[in-house]
């Protein structure tokens, strides 16, 4: 087998176990089909291709606590650097998880327009942000789920701000999504620690949506 059919062979079987609706979330029409000869179209854009440098904003919940970007996996992983910091500066994760790390990032200095502004001060050429992390919470106002920034921690659409302070300075705008990690990298907050007082109590990943009713 050739290296570009082990690729679409590999991409085929990561999508695989995503169930999809077709019908009900129809794919947008556009040029490419999922084959090389296809995407041997693309020409890459004459801005994306002349900019020496663009700037990403790796930001969300996971900021809060100022301790890592995994800190909602490794705070579940009993041991961890993160797990230890988290039992002394909240408690322990069967109590305080992550859904109250969301909570408690309000977000209250973010100045987009500021900040872009600086960004564009710099030299960046284009503006790019993270719109959900592995921890699949969502930084705009999804009409997929509630587990977003509208509705939770600081009740704002973070990725829309970003893209209109990105509009006012004129530098292209884009996201990234990292969902994909999303039903591996995050099934640690399932589990519950194999030793000590708490050993055995399941972390808050098992909660179900009546045992986080105000929560």
């Amino acid at each position: 087998m050739t290296l570009p059919a082990l690729i679409l062979s590999a991409l085929t079987l990561a999508a695989d176990p995503m169930p999809v609706a077709p019908d009900a979330e129809p794919m947008a029409p556009g040029k490419f089909q999922p084959s090389w000869e296809s995407l041997k179209q693309y020409q890459t854009p004459t801005w994306f291709r002349d900019a020496k440098l663009g700037i990403w904003a790796h930001w969300g919940p996971q900021c809060e606590p100022e301790d890592g970007d995994w800190y909602a996996r490794g705070m579940y992983e009993e041991g961890s650097g993160q797990y230890n910091s988290h039992l002394q500066r909240y408690g322990h994760p069967s109590q305080h998880g992550f859904k109250d790390i969301i909570n408690s990032w309000k977000a209250e200095k973010w100045d987009p327009d500021q900040l872009v502004a600086l960004y564009k001060r710099a030299g960046a050429k284009y503006f790019f942000a993270m719109a959900n992390h592995h921890d699949n919470f969502d930084l705009y106002d999804s009409r997929y789920q509630p587990w977003n920034s509208t509705k939770l921690g600081p009740k704002k659409d973070i990725i829309g701000g970003w893209a209109a302070a990105a509009k006012k300075q004129g530098l292209p705008f884009g996201v990234s999504i990292h969902a994909a990690h999303a039903w591996t990298w995050y099934e640690v907050a399932q589990g519950s620690d194999r030793k000590g007082d708490k050993a055995g109590i399941p972390y808050d990943g098992k909660l179900t949506k009546a045992d986080g009713k105000g929560k």
